[in-house]
């Protein structure tokens, strides 16, 4: 897709009656849509008479699409946001999180060219031991090498057969039956953070609520993610519901830690930060057999199910649900061949075709040379390789690529805009149409789609799971169904059903 940026709007009018009205078109007379467009939601433009805008929301509450006005009698409802927050037009690109690492005083405000309000960078963590310090310094090292610049000559199949030959020294029993009632305060670590260490500014944005959880909620991010980039989830998540998200090294509050050189570290890596909070569902834990579900993004996915079988190994516990959101298993790659080498040895190339808005930022921050534009390039570059590297070494396994399978019902969320941009892009011609078709030769979906992955490749979750698939169209796209009501809607009614509550 072209490199356009669409303009975006947040919502500032409304606050005394709960937002503002929306309309299905775009005259004030028209039908008025049910619910109203919450304050300080962030909407997508897609078009405009007059004073009125088609808008597509991004965050916040009310209905997905619909028509505002920007202003009311000198009254402003909507504000535009500012240049570096505007929304990349890539279509299946992660969220651009993360433009810069963390926050030295002279950071220009540009670097958090974020499409969340949300992903304001999180302040770095306590300082790092001698050894942590030590490690950080050989991760980075490690990336820095030629040979990093050159395509593998093999998948380096031991990374992962070594990961799932790992097991517990003395293996636990399956925990008991929980016996109910409210969950006790959830352990967390530097991986897990807490709502306490959001910046206020965020708080005011997305505001947390008591919670008296009967289930927890564990979340899994995929390329160049953060927690930040999920409190809109979290908070939104009702009472009787407790959302934690793992957070890599040398991301958000974990900026000055060692890179991860592939996703079976950093799944080992997950294991260990968030032990103590799985311990208390595991046998002896003080909320033993409790009830918890899985839900991860785009290629998060794969780490998903990499720390689920280590879990199973380990604590001998498991989730009750499972939920795939816009993402395939951890068989299916996301490249050609022809994209994973770009991505090796020709990366400003690859995102240029991959994701022009990741490269209009890097240009923008200051382009080759400057530390925040080569920081936005490194999250991306290198958290893809983790990702696209496991997938490969997994595809490789032959009749064993199922290395784990969840005794759950296992749900895919499919963003249906974004699954269907080949069709859009049937009907454009010239320079965009031309950029789609060259894109098709990088992408690992069918070869006559310009997408990420198509929709066989999500079906292919069925394989992993012993109990029930159940697969879901939602009327959004990629980046939007992270934190989308009609993704809540699915997954917050059946985690009510685990504990006896409504949604």
């Amino acid at each position: 897709m072209a490199s356009d940026v669409l303009t975006c709007w947040d919502v500032v009018g409304g606050a005394d009656k709960g937002g503002i009205l929306v309309r299905d078109g775009p005259s004030t007379t028209s039908k008025q849509l049910e619910g109203r467009l919450s304050t300080g939601s962030r909407v997508k433009e897609l078009g405009r008479n007059g004073d009125r805008i088609n808008y597509r929301l991004i965050s916040g509450s009310g209905p997905e699409t619909g028509w505002v006005s920007i202003s009311l009698k000198d009254k402003e409802l909507l504000r535009k946001a500012a240049p570096a927050q505007q929304t990349s037009a890539d279509v299946g690109s992660e969220t651009h999180a993360e433009a810069a690492p963390a926050q030295p005083p002279q950071e220009p405000k540009s670097a958090g060219a974020d499409t969340h309000p949300a992903a304001a960078e999180a302040k770095p963590t306590a300082g790092l031991s001698e050894e942590e310090l030590a490690l950080a310094k050989s991760a980075e090292a490690w990336w820095m090498e030629p040979a990093r610049r050159k395509m593998p000559a093999s998948v380096e199949a031991h990374l992962l057969d070594d990961f799932l030959a790992q097991k517990a020294a003395e293996p636990l029993e399956p925990p008991g039956d929980y016996l109910g009632g409210q969950l006790p305060v959830m352990p967390r670590t530097v991986g897990l953070p807490t709502y306490a260490a959001v910046p206020d500014k965020a708080k005011k944005l997305f505001p947390e609520k008591a919670r008296k959880p009967m289930i927890r909620l564990y979340c899994f991010p995929g390329a160049a993610d953060n927690y930040m980039l999920w409190l809109e989830l979290a908070t939104n998540a009702p009472e009787w519901c407790e959302v934690a998200v793992y957070e890599p090294r040398a991301h958000g509050f974990r900026p000055d830690e060692a890179w991860d050189r592939s996703l079976e570290e950093r799944a080992a890596d997950a294991f260990r930060v968030m032990r103590p909070a799985f311990e208390t569902h595991a046998k002896g834990g003080v909320s033993e057999g409790a009830p918890f579900g899985f839900l991860s993004h785009g290629v998060g996915g794969q780490f998903m199910a990499l720390l689920a079988h280590r879990l199973k190994q380990e604590l001998n516990i498991e989730p009750l649900v499972v939920f795939a959101n816009d993402g395939v298993p951890p068989n299916v790659p996301t490249l050609s061949d022809k994209g994973y080498r770009m991505l090796c040895e020709d990366v400003l190339g690859f995102y240029r075709l991959f994701q022009p808005g990741t490269m209009e930022q890097y240009e923008k921050l200051g382009g080759a040379g400057n530390p925040f534009a080569e920081a936005l390039i490194q999250k991306w570059s290198r958290g893809l390789r983790l990702f696209e590297e496991h997938a490969r070494r997994t595809a490789a396994r032959g009749d064993q690529v199922v290395y784990h399978k969840f005794n759950c019902d296992l749900h895919v969320l499919v963003a249906k805009h974004t699954a269907d941009a080949d069709l859009h892009f049937t009907q454009v011609e010239g320079p965009q149409r031309d950029y789609w078709e060259r894109r098709k030769s990088i992408t690992g979906s069918a070869a006559e789609s310009g997408c990420n992955w198509d929709r066989d490749g999500f079906k292919q979750w069925e394989g992993w799971t012993t109990e029930d698939f159940i697969y879901h169209e939602v009327e959004t796209d990629h980046d939007t169904i992270k934190n989308s009501p009609l993704m809540r809607k699915i997954v917050f009614k059946e985690l009510g059903g685990f504990c006896g509550m409504d949604f």
